[in-house]
């Protein structure tokens, strides 16, 4: 009687020690899938950051050229109307050597300040805005694809 519950009990632990590796073989299995669908998804979120990243680069290139194009243009602008208040001024000063009234210079002079600095403050502010801009959309782009990522991995996904 005890020989053949001690076979039972040996049958049985040999059944079980089977089902146990069975188990621990599928476990390493599922566990080596897993780590590989986190290396899939950890690269392609790496990919759409590097992705993202030359997008910005791009995009804060395109705002130092726009802001070039803007300084010459205001320079242009500002050598014009320098151009025209020394035209202004001769006139002025002929009318007054004439004996005429000389008309006031001041208006002209505080008008043209005024623009020039209110053209360099809006430069500034372009400038500023357009980086803003480029650096929120990178973001936004970060954040999606960090999101993206882990959505898939929560669903079990290799996207």
């Amino acid at each position: 009687m005890q020989t053949l519950r001690l076979a039972e009990a040996q049958l049985e632990t040999a059944h079980t020690q089977a089902t146990l590796q069975t188990e621990r073989a599928t476990a390493a299995r599922m566990a080596l899938k897993t780590s590989e669908r986190y290396r899939t998804l950890e690269g392609k979120h790496r990919d759409e950051i590097a992705q993202t990243d030359t997008a910005a680069q791009t995009a804060l290139a395109a705002a130092d050229a726009g802001r070039a194009r803007a300084v010459d243009a205001r320079n242009r602008l500002q050598r014009d109307l320098a151009g025209y208040l020394t035209q202004h001024r001769a006139a002025a000063q002929a009318r007054a050597a004439a004996g005429q009234c000389a008309p006031d210079t001041a208006p002209a002079d505080l008008l043209a300040d005024m623009l020039r600095r209110a053209d360099d403050r809006a430069g500034e502010l372009a400038h500023v805005a357009d980086t803003a801009r480029a650096r929120g959309l990178a973001c936004e782009r970060a954040y999606d694809s960090a999101r993206n990522m882990i959505e898939a991995a929560q669903n079990g996904k290799a996207e």
